[in-house]
């Protein structure tokens, strides 16, 4: 395993989330961690799990799986399971942007202390793009997202399912007026949570012509699958909705200023 290369890297930034309700009924989907800076103390950073507010709204308790680490480096055929009170999971969320936040600090201490380091990587704002990057992007851009679509996993190698596709609708358009955009890749139901990025490796097409080097761009957050209800069947369409990752940032953002 190269570590060093960027999507097995991303691949480690995301998690499966299981929920029990409190109806009874269980759902699976996908959660990632994001790392927010401190403002008055950037030397610090929040470790956030990050998912859709749909996901976790009724739920009872959730659990997460990780991956155990050694000296640096993942131990794929050990996992390390958190469990996440329902009052933790609801501490912030936002209805319009579909987004729950949960800090994850105590947890991740909790198995530190217990001798069971965990793996991972994190999304953070260095990979949110800046405004006049957005109105740069094309129409149609290539992306990336990994999840845990139906959820189906790697499960002897504590794998996500890597999925790719093109942007449906422009980034840097509102859709129907809001700070969405969709993309068409196959999206299905535990896909809910993914991180999507545009991931180019060795050269990528800019205004000015072709650029040499890695890019990633962390556009946002699948919201939800596309449906068409007809005659009383439901067919995914293979669209996704996805919330911009701007908004996200903003809403991370305003939320760590209240974490003391």
């Amino acid at each position: 395993m190269n570590l060093n290369d960027l999507s097995t890297q991303l691949m480690f930034t995301v998690v499966p989330i299981w929920t029990e309700n409190h109806d009874g009924s269980t759902s699976a989907a996908t959660a990632f961690l994001y790392n927010e800076p401190l403002a008055q103390a950037p030397e610090k950073s929040v470790p956030l799990l990050v998912t859709c507010r749909h996901v976790v709204v009724n739920a009872k308790r959730a659990v997460v799986e990780f991956v155990e680490g050694v000296d640096g480096k993942p131990v794929r055929e050990k996992r390390v399971k958190a469990e996440i009170p329902g009052e933790f999971l609801k501490r912030e969320m936002n209805e319009a942007l579909d987004l729950a936040l949960v800090p994850m600090g105590p947890f991740l201490n909790d198995l530190q202390a217990k001798g069971r380091a965990v793996f991972t990587r994190s999304v953070g704002p260095e990979l949110v793009p800046k405004p006049e990057v957005v109105s740069d992007l094309s129409a149609m851009e290539e992306i990336v997202f990994f999840g845990f679509p139906s959820g189906l996993r790697d499960s002897h190698n504590a794998a996500p399912l890597i999925r790719r596709g093109i942007t449906s609708t422009p980034v840097w358009n509102d859709l129907e007026g809001l700070p969405a955009f969709l993309i068409d890749a196959g999206v299905f139901p535990g896909s809910s949570g993914s991180p999507v990025f545009i991931l180019n490796q060795g050269a990528y097409p800019t205004k000015s012509g072709l650029a040499i080097g890695n890019r990633v761009v962390f556009l946002g957050i699948l919201s939800e699958a596309v449906i068409r209800a007809r005659l009383g069947t439901e067919t995914y369409l293979g669209l996704g909705r996805v919330i911009r990752s701007t908004e996200i940032r903003s809403a991370i953002s305003a939320f760590a200023l209240r974490i003391k």
